[in-house]
């Protein structure tokens, strides 16, 4: 079993569109006393079901050229309120970043209703801030 990522972690990326118009940068930061997810200059489609996700993949070129995550995997943090354009922090419940089963690679806004990916952001450790 590896060890734990040394804290304090964050982890920055910016978002690229995918089903729908998704732009803004997603940044995870990790402290001893847990992990905060903050959208900034945050902006995608509408829809019904909204989900923010986490996911071990990276979006990166498909068979077809089309941008596609690396990974089939997607661990739900919620829906994602999208009355609160620009920016919004999703506390992470304490032990929740912890007990993930793979690190996190990127930030996914899913439309759950239809399955599509709207947007998704890789992520790349960054200085702290």
């Amino acid at each position: 079993m590896g060890s734990p990522a040394a804290v304090p972690l964050t982890l920055q990326g910016q978002f690229q569109s995918q089903g729908a118009t998704t732009t803004g940068t997603a940044t995870i930061r990790v402290t001893e006393s847990g992990a905060a997810l903050q959208l900034e200059d945050f902006a995608t489609g509408p829809g019904d079901s909204i989900r923010l996700m986490l996911s071990p993949g990276t979006l990166r070129p498909g068979p077809t050229r089309e941008p596609e995550l690396s990974s089939s995997t997607l661990i739900e943090l919620g829906p994602l309120r999208l009355d609160r354009a620009g920016s919004q922090r999703i506390d992470l419940e304490p032990g929740r970043w912890e007990s993930m089963p793979e690190p996190v690679r990127s930030v996914v806004i899913y439309n759950y209703a239809d399955r599509v990916a709207y947007g998704t952001a890789n992520l790349v450790e960054a200085p702290p801030s």
